[in-house]
């Protein structure tokens, strides 16, 4: 019984200096990242915050080069695939329509898409 408590409080001590290690004395950062290599949720949040931007300030300039990093070859038809997914996802109209008009400036279009088009 001696041996599994002084190996549970070992156990124990372990665990708490890893976690101090990892977490205050040699923490991971990651520096300099690439776009291309996020998770998809997070290309979808940079497509819409390119998309809000552009709506905001009718800039396509700045907007490709706010989505040149995700390293699309086709930036039109990139933003049209968000778009359409916004749709399957019954996304709010006014998201949906931002990420059109941003497709549509890029010369992407789509019937499905076209709908939001009009203000």
């Amino acid at each position: 019984m001696r041996k599994i408590i002084i190996s549970l409080i070992a156990l124990t001590i372990g665990l708490g200096l890893g976690v101090a290690i990892g977490w205050y004395v040699w923490p991971v950062t990651y520096t300099e990242a690439q776009p291309n290599r996020m998770g998809a949720s997070w290309k979808d949040e940079s497509i819409w915050m390119a998309a809000q931007a552009f709506a905001y300030d009718h800039d396509l300039e700045a907007a490709q080069t706010r989505l040149r990093p995700l390293d699309s070859e086709d930036l039109g038809a990139l933003v049209l695939e968000r778009a359409t997914r916004a749709i399957e996802q019954n996304l709010p109209a006014i998201q949906i329509a931002y990420l059109a008009r941003l497709a549509a400036a890029l010369g992407a279009r789509s019937p499905q898409t076209d709908v939001y088009l009009t203000p």
